[in-house]
């Protein structure tokens, strides 16, 4: 640029431009690099959505990790990077930045895809919690800071008993432990079936187990949230609509823009139905929610929803009974029916996130 554009105004106009021409405005010179890594310009470039891709994909066949873009038309191309994604298991995506888990969870790895960076975080062990299958993993971004946040959460296999929480953010480099007034009721328990991240929270399904006058147990659902900004968790109780009649558990969360979506599918005798709950959240409450779709589909099959693409059109990973590879299908409301993109994974192995573009990690 003319050095007689002042320079704050120069930075104004590279704020507007794709992150590709700013990785290479940064080797213009020493001046521009520190201006494009300095955290302010981060925080003010934001994350944007990118002309040319609307999705990630990530899928393991057999012995191999893949990831690919999906363009507008479900057309899917490789994706180029140095990470073993084999060895990978993505586990939640925001703003752009990708989280994955791998070691037998004894390491995180936050990507950004945009810039092809990555960080390795180490997950902390405590002598005095126990590690059970029950813990999860949570991931978010600062709504305001940018600051990518993990979560470890540890609470007994069996029956209630304290939860154990501990924090990551990548601007400290530290972990540290909740303190219990910020944590939700004991005997609470977070479902392993996904994450939203809206409004700067990070969304879960939970339930929680009573029991009658005759000794049956049955469980309420609910939604449990955790503030990116404040570190608290809060539990949300769900519409007593989606709780009852033909909408069983188990649920699985996801998100759709600025929504929470709660999905889930269940078998009649000859057919089966994937059904999908749109929600918003304010103010610790489900101010507003509305039945997406219910979608009917062979009885063989067994369907869950991954995304959707940028015509809001479902995205799910279907098993056959008789296969034990899956496929990613997609719904045709024209055809009214799902049609298979022609690509195979592992079982589960799925996973879909969009892409907005960001300069998060640049300055790490």
């Amino acid at each position: 640029m003319s050095d007689n554009i002042p320079f704050d105004i120069q930075l104004a106009i590279m704020n507007r431009l794709p992150v590709k021409s700013l990785l290479q405005f940064r080797s213009v010179s020493k001046l521009w690099k520190y201006s494009i890594d300095c955290s302010d310009f981060v925080r003010e470039y934001g994350f944007r959505e990118s002309n040319n891709c609307c999705l990630y994909l990530t899928f393991k066949q057999n012995f191999e990790g893949v990831i690919c873009s999906v363009d507008d038309n479900l057309a899917l191309s490789p994706v180029v990077s140095n990470l073993k994604f084999f060895n990978l298991t993505p586990f939640a995506t925001s703003e752009g930045v990708w989280c994955f888990s791998y070691g037998e969870n004894s390491m995180l790895l936050i990507w950004n895809p945009s810039l092809k960076k990555s960080v390795r975080i180490l997950v902390p062990n405590y002598l005095l919690e126990a590690d059970s299958p029950k813990m999860l993993f949570g991931f978010g971004v600062h709504p305001v800071t940018l600051d990518p946040t993990l979560l470890k959460i540890n609470y007994p296999y069996y029956g209630q008993g304290p939860w154990y929480v501990s924090v990551f953010t990548l601007s400290s480099r530290t972990w540290y432990k909740l303190d219990s007034y910020c944590l939700p009721r004991e005997s609470i328990r977070i479902k392993r079936s996904g994450q939203a991240v809206v409004g700067g929270k990070i969304f879960w399904v939970g339930s929680e187990k009573f029991y009658s006058d005759d000794g049956i147990s049955y469980k309420i659902y609910m939604l449990v949230s955790f503030d990116l900004i404040t570190h608290q968790f809060q539990v949300i109780d769900m519409p007593e609509e989606m709780l009852v009649g033909q909408c069983l558990p188990p649920y699985y969360i996801s998100q759709l823009g600025d929504c929470i979506i709660i999905s889930g599918s269940f078998k009649f005798v000859d057919f089966s139905i994937i059904y999908a709950w749109e929600l918003q959240v304010d103010d610790g409450e489900v101010s507003w929610y509305r039945k997406l779709f219910t979608l009917p589909y062979p009885i063989e099959h067994d369907l869950k929803l991954i995304g959707f693409t940028k015509d809001k059109q479902p995205i799910v990973e279907a098993s056959f009974v008789q296969q034990l590879h899956q496929s990613l299908q997609v719904f045709n409301p024209t055809f009214q029916i799902f049609q298979n993109l022609v690509v195979e994974s592992n079982h589960g192995s799925f996973f879909i996130g969009p892409y907005k573009e960001s300069l998060i990690l640049l300055n790490v």
